[in-house]
């Protein structure tokens, strides 16, 4: 296969993920400059931080209006930086997908069925998180045009929290306004800095806000599953040498002469040609499978390193990931066991967190687990029957088998599913005490 296929091939398999970080800017586009469009994803995510951010210097200070303008205001600054540190460090990111795709041009079509299904994995959880995303903006849009439809009573429809463009109120405040305002005052679906109420600057201020938040959905998705999808690959790929480890020769010396000490001499001769034949296959087959161990130890090394670039590449990205959405999905709780009817788009707003906490665990605890397989592997293969020079890289393996990879947030949290438990219980006592204090 040549080597333009076997890059379409590959990244026909990551294309939702190589599609979203190409329009982040994070990887390069053949259609636009990756500059222009890593700056456009950057204006947008800083027009919604500055946005909220005056909303909560400008309004009242009540629990439930700080609660709910920090809700939108930690994840857009931590959205934001964990796009700065993937700008920062795109080029190590574009490295290690052209790692994967040289990986990728060593397999062949069983072993690429195997990396698929941990491509596709990513690429549902890619859908899971971009449809939570989508979910969250089709309600707060829902909520500002339809919101006096749907709660039609005055008296639920005051606590209905909505993101208006009233700088001087926070969303909750902004609908109770609706009581003493006039009823042709309109409200972008979020915060904005300016208070835009005549056409067309209205309608122009809507669209613009709403494409803005758009990109701001999009960005995060193709953010925070660079790491899970280079780490899924890894996986894939640790799967493949734990296979042909597993289906390696024995390199046994074949042993004939007890069938031949009870063959005449015309038959003896003529069993031996056969067996001198027999054992130069033989001797061939043991040189060739030899030579796949030993590439499967140069790949195994490899793929150890990219394991590397790949910690260095996510572990602030992870720790910011980790500490915010715990600390987020207990905001969000808050507002959620809340008597409001426009609770609904909290819901999705906690789908989000809990995806985000789980990107980060459960692809590194999968990955322990596969290079940890490795070593096992090992164990099983005849070993001791290898040639002298072959028995000190497999014991090599072995050895490093028993310290799997292991990717950390900030270098000091381990990232696995019983760090994923441990913070979902953190975030239920945190949101107990914040319940106790209302």
């Amino acid at each position: 296969m040549s080597d333009d296929e076997t890059k379409r091939e590959f990244e026909k398999t990551i294309d939702l993920n190589l599609a979203l970080l190409r329009l982040t800017g994070v990887v390069s586009s053949e259609r636009a400059s990756r500059d222009t469009l890593a700056s456009l994803a950057f204006v947008c995510m800083t027009i919604n931080t500055i946005s909220y951010v005056y909303e909560f210097a400008t309004s009242s200070y009540t629990l439930a209006t700080v609660l709910e303008s920090f809700a939108m205001i930690i994840p857009l600054v931590a959205g934001q930086t964990r796009l700065v540190i993937l700008l920062w460090l795109r080029d190590s990111c574009q490295t290690m997908l052209n790692i994967c795709e040289s990986f990728w041009s060593t397999l062949n079509s069983r072993e690429k069925k195997i990396v698929r299904s941990y491509t596709n994995k990513a690429k549902l959880l890619s859908r899971c998180y971009l449809f939570s995303c989508v979910s969250t903006i089709f309600f707060y849009v829902l909520l500002i045009e339809f919101g006096s439809l749907i709660f039609s009573e005055p008296k639920h429809f005051a606590n209905v929290t909505i993101h208006g463009n009233d700088s001087s109120s926070v969303p909750s405040e902004a609908v109770k306004s609706l009581e003493v305002t006039d009823d042709k005052r309109r409200y972008l679906p979020y915060a904005f800095f300016i208070d835009v109420q005549e056409t067309p600057w209205y309608e122009i201020a809507y669209v613009v806000q709403l494409g803005s938040m758009v990109s701001v959905g999009l960005t995060c998705v193709g953010v925070d599953t660079t790491g899970p999808l280079l780490i899924l690959i890894a996986c894939g790929y640790f799967d493949t040498i734990q296979s042909r480890i597993e289906n390696s020769y024995s390199f046994e010396s074949p042993s004939s002469p007890p069938i031949l000490a009870s063959l005449s001499i015309a038959t003896k001769a003529k069993t031996a040609t056969e067996t001198t034949f027999v054992t130069g296959i033989e001797s061939s087959s043991r040189n060739v499978g030899m030579k796949n161990l030993r590439t499967c130890l140069n790949h195994h090394q490899l793929l150890l390193k990219l394991c590397e670039d790949i910690e260095n590449l996510t572990n602030i990205m992870f720790l910011i990931q980790l500490i915010t959405s715990t600390y987020n999905i207990s905001l969000i709780g808050f507002k959620v066991v809340e008597d409001n009817p426009g609770k609904v788009k909290f819901v999705t707003q906690l789908g989000i967190f809990i995806i985000q906490l789980f990107l980060c665990n459960w692809p590194p605890d999968l990955l322990r687990s596969k290079s940890e397989a490795i070593g096992h592997a090992g164990y099983s293969m005849p070993w001791y029957r290898y040639p002298r020079n072959l028995q000190n890289p497999v014991n090599m393996l072995m050895v490093r088998g028993q310290k799997p990879v292991r990717l950390t947030a900030g270098k000091f949290i381990e990232l696995s599913l019983e760090t994923f438990a441990s913070m979902i219980s953190t975030a239920a006592s945190f949101f107990t005490m914040m319940r106790s204090m209302n």
